[in-house]
Order: C-alpha cells, then sequence, then structure tokens
C-alpha cells in the first residue's frame, strides 16, 4: 500500500480548518515541525510541546493522518515518508536539530535530583500527604520538582531573601518549597549563620480558601521547623486588613479563567507595598494567540510589566486536557499598578462558572451512565469516583461525550 500524495502546502489549510485550530496553518506547520525535529512522540508529550490542549493536538494528528503526513509507532506519532517530504519541500525545512537546552528544556531553572535529592525527599513525603484536590476551585496538585522550580525561580530573582512572600493558593505547596529551602543542611541557607539569622524570606504567607491545605502547609511547617502563616480567606472578599501592602513578592496559580486571573492579580497588587518594582509569579494554563493576547493586556492593564513567560515551566497531575503542563510568567509592578476589584467579588470565578459543561461517563464495570457537572448526577468526577457506581459500586468510569459548553482554551 503506497502512502497518500500530499497536493501542496493547502493541506496545511485544510487541515487547521477541519480541526477547528485556532492558530491555522501556522500552527499545522508548527505540529509538523516538532515531529521533524523529534519523533516518535506520544500525543500528551506533543500538546506540551505545542502549547495546546490535547483533545486539539489530538485531532490535528488525526487530520494529518488522514492526509498521509503522520503514521502511528509504538511510542507516538512520526512523520511519514509523504511527510518528511512535505516538511522539506513545503516547508522548507531542513535541519532537524532542536537548538533548546538539553538541561533545562528552555526553563532556566534546573531541578537536579543530585544537588536537591534531600529537598525532593521532603518534598515528595508533602505530596504524597496532599488532601485530594477540589476540581471545583480548579485545583490540581503540581508535581514536587515544579514547587522547587518555582521556589528557585524566585530566589534567582532576588524576590526571597529579606522579602515577605505571599502565596495566594498554594496547592502545589511551593509554600513548603520555600520553607525547606531556607533550612540548613538541605536547601541553600549558608553555614554559620547564627540564631535568629535565618538569611531567608522575612515573612512566609499562605492564603486559601480551603482549610485542608492550610492544614497540610502548617503541619509541614512543624514537620521539618520553619515558619509559615497560614490564613483562610476567600478571594472575592478584599484581602484582611494585616495583608494589605505588606508584602514584596506574591505567587499565586489563579483559576484559568479572565475573571479569576483578574481578581487574583488584583488582590495581589492589594497585598504588595506600593510602588514600582515588585514582583509576582504567576502561573497560567497554556493558551492559544488570543488567549495569550487576552493574558498579557489583563497584566499590562493592572500596570504589571511581562519581565518574563516560560513555556511548560509548571507540571502537573490530573490535567491531562492541558496536557499537565502550565507556563510561568514573572511580573513587576509599575508605579501606576492598581487592582482592578477593590470591593468584593460576586461573578463567576472558576471554570466550572465561567465555562459550565457536562460530560457524559460510562462506568467500566456495568455500563451504567452518568451525567457529571453542573445540573447532573454528580458535581465532578471525583464525587462519582468517591461514591462509586450506584448500581455496582465500580470505581472505574471512561468519558463517553461532553455534553455542553463551547471549547475552552
Amino acid at each position: 500500500m503506497t502512502e497518500a500524495k500530499v497536493e501542496g502546502p493547502e493541506v496545511l489549510e485544510r487541515v487547521a480548518r477541519a480541526a477547528h485550530l485556532r492558530e491555522g496553518p501556522a500552527g499545522v506547520a508548527a505540529f509538523l515541525r516538532v515531529l521533524y525535529r523529534q519523533s516518535p512522540l506520544p500525543t500528551q508529550e506533543l500538546a506540551r510541546r505545542l502549547g495546546w490542549p490535547v483533545p486539539v493536538t489530538a485531532a490535528v494528528r488525526g487530520e494529518l493522518e488522514r492526509a498521509g503526513l503522520l503514521r502511528r509507532m509504538p511510542g507516538g506519532s512520526a512523520l511519514s515518508e509523504s511527510g518528511r517530504a512535505f516538511v522539506r519541500e513545503a516547508l522548507g525545512l531542513g535541519a532537524s536539530m532542536d537548538p533548546l537546552c538539553p538541561t533545562c528544556a528552555g526553563r532556566r531553572i534546573v531541578v537536579d535530583s543530585a544537588r536537591w535529592g534531600p529537598l525532593l525527599a521532603c518534598l515528595e513525603e508533602a505530596y504524597r500527604a496532599n488532601p485530594p484536590v477540589d476540581t471545583t476551585l480548579d485545583q490540581s496538585h503540581g508535581l514536587p520538582e515544579t514547587a522547587l522550580r518555582r521556589a528557585l525561580l524566585m530566589h534567582h530573582e532576588g524576590a526571597l531573601e529579606g522579602k515577605d512572600l505571599l502565596l495566594l493558593g498554594d496547592d502545589d505547596l511551593v509554600s513548603v518549597a520555600v520553607g525547606l529551602l531556607g533550612r540548613e543542611g538541605v536547601g541553600i541557607r549558608d553555614q554559620g549563620l547564627g540564631a535568629g539569622e535565618t538569611g531567608w524570606v522575612r515573612r512566609l504567607v499562605v492564603v486559601d480558601v480551603d482549610g485542608r491545605f492550610l492544614e497540610h502547609i502548617a503541619a509541614a511547617g512543624r514537620r521539618w521547623g520553619f515558619a509559615v502563616e497560614t490564613v483562610q480567606h476567600d478571594l472575592r472578599e478584599p484581602l484582611p486588613d494585616a495583608l494589605r501592602e505588606a508584602f514584596d513578592t506574591v505567587e499565586t496559580d489563579p483559576p484559568y479563567t479572565l475573571p479569576g486571573l483578574r481578581l487574583f492579580l488584583s488582590r495581589a497588587l492589594e497585598a504588595l507595598r506600593p510602588g514600582g518594582g515588585r514582583d509576582i509569579f504567576l502561573s497560567y494554563a497554556p493558551r492559544d494567540p488570543e488567549g495569550q493576547r487576552a493574558l498579557l493586556r489583563e497584566c499590562v492593564e493592572l500596570g504589571l510589566a511581562p519581565y518574563s513567560v516560560t513555556p511548560d515551566f509548571n507540571r502537573y497531575v490530573g490535567t491531562g486536557t492541558l496536557g499537565g503542563s502550565g507556563q510561568m510568567l514573572h511580573l513587576r509592578t509599575t508605579p501606576e499598578a492598581r487592582p482592578a476589584l477593590s470591593g468584593r467579588y460576586a461573578g463567576p470565578l472558576y471554570t466550572m462558572e465561567v465555562h459550565p459543561a457536562e460530560r457524559l461517563y460510562r462506568c467500566s464495570a456495568c455500563g451504567s451512565l452518568f451525567r457529571v457537572g453542573p445540573g447532573g448526577d454528580f458535581a465532578t468526577i471525583e464525587q462519582l469516583k468517591s461514591h462509586g457506581c450506584p448500581r455496582c459500586g465500580g470505581k472505574t468510569f471512561r468519558i463517553r461525550k461532553k455534553i455542553s459548553s463551547p471549547r475552552s482554551r
């Protein structure tokens, strides 16, 4: 059987249109370029490298297979012979070498197990004891390496030592990584500091609406001997007076909605001391060009200057749709920085509120079907798994289809 022939560059337009790809033909070309430089690659890894949702990546992959440009292999997708010829002739690609740094993979911060083994062991212990995520709050567990990478980035940028640090939400245990970094023998604290000379953050505070994570973080502080303050507070409400204009640095991983972004950054500005040059470290989902423009516009309109944007900086468990990956933005305040919201916020905030959707799940054991989402049989898949199938008690379910809500990226 011979492989399908490709007519020319117009195939990029056809694939983009069939897959409803917002990045258009340029996105299809980027997909092919990734595989030209390295293949085979599984769909989730392709999604991470492209910054696309996994379902979108899978749709493009399927269209390229139908066009004869890709073939399936044991390790994932690879270019077919027709595909390799196409990228050379139609796209003009000739160099398959990827110049990305093999040590840091473009993240700049290296989490080396040989250097950070003892600290990572502590973080992994804390990670294993994490409370289950609450997806109605857009929670997901960041990997221990991600928590340490964020802490090391803040240290590299001079945002920790001698500074007051606030974390707005911390289901990723970044506060634990920061606390451990300041411990002699595990972190980077200089030897020979006297009693009371921490050589590290002056104040470490975590604000979260979820008391389970606050208790877990406080227990980690007691377990490993670092000081951390925990405050249970819903950020729909203004910050308590004691936390306003009291910090030099804020770290946050807000809900991946524009209202959530705007609210969390506004609370961050409430917390920071006035003036320019204060640091905000913002973790956010990868976005298509239109979504990335909206993200940066929100930052700039709040008076924040983006100093760096690092794709694939964060890795998560349980965010398969997003490829388990997220970007890191380092922002600094300008003298004009002001919160967009000052009083109570009463609008939609989390993904399930901004983009309500229902999904149909099938019990793997007995075949029963359940609607999951707002107005469904269960609010979240986690609740369904915890409860078990009402008919047979099974705990394994497979998604059948998405019932409502437009695709959100």
